[in-house]
């Protein structure tokens, strides 16, 4: 019997991850070119976070800290968002929901963790935001879940799911302020409590446009015992 512990599997992976690669070239999601995802050029061309802000009132705060005037028992405790969403970033992430090309995702978390800012609190876990189950079901993936599955294992962070959306909402772009909150209202419900209990919790989602959602599971996450919670978006509005 050949003994498999000793065979070069790497070597195979390599080989076949190789192949794959002249068969099916990885082309920029934005120019095309042949090479990577997200050619340098293209790289430049997007508009990272130089000066966050904080997530309630989109005033400039340093490392993205919620503002004490805007910070409330429940409320979300900073966020940090990589860049805007335009140019090339949108393309990517359009691609990964809408097309299904999830491999990208790795791009972008390698992208995400070059820009990771020391500020940053340390945290015990990282959860996704959540889709409605017939959403999910449509894509066939929560494309959150994914990034942060992807973050956990680069950062050794362990990545749980506490949030499920009970029902489907209106995407919040159309509605206004108070529109949003009585939109977002009682949409998500929290589990595996337990867990939370005094944890620091990184939630992270693909894009916040307008951040309601993303303070919305926060809110949930705060009142069902996380120590803290922040943001950890790849775009914002």
């Amino acid at each position: 019997m050949p003994d498999s512990f000793n065979f070069p599997w790497h070597v195979v992976c390599s080989s076949g991850l190789y192949v794959l690669d002249l068969i099916f070239p990885k082309r920029c999601v934005s120019c095309g070119r042949l090479g990577k995802y997200i050619c340098q050029q293209c790289l430049a061309k997007i508009e990272f976070t130089v000066h966050p802000i904080c997530p309630v009132c989109s005033r400039l705060s340093i490392g993205g800290i919620t503002h004490p005037r805007c910070q409330t028992a429940c409320g979300i405790d900073g966020m940090f968002a990589l860049a805007r969403y335009r140019g090339p970033l949108k393309d990517a992430i359009h691609l990964i929901k809408y097309k299904f090309i999830s491999d990208i995702a790795v791009t972008l978390c390698d992208i995400f963790l070059e820009h990771y800012p020391d500020t940053l609190p340390r945290f015990d876990i990282y959860t996704p935001v959540p889709l409605h189950k017939k959403r999910e079901k449509e894509r066939g993936f929560n494309q959150s879940f994914l990034f942060a599955e992807i973050l956990g294992k680069k950062l050794n962070i362990p990545v749980e799911t506490f949030l499920e959306k009970t029902r489907s909402t209106i995407p919040q772009v159309k509605l206004s302020l108070t529109e949003r909150k009585k939109n977002l209202r009682g949409a998500f419900n929290c589990f595996n409590k337990n867990m939370i209990k005094g944890r620091v919790i990184g939630l992270i989602d693909d894009v916040a446009t307008t951040r309601s959602t993303i303070i919305e599971c926060a809110k949930v996450l705060k009142r069902n015992g996380a120590g803290k919670v922040w943001g950890l978006v790849l775009a914002h509005g």
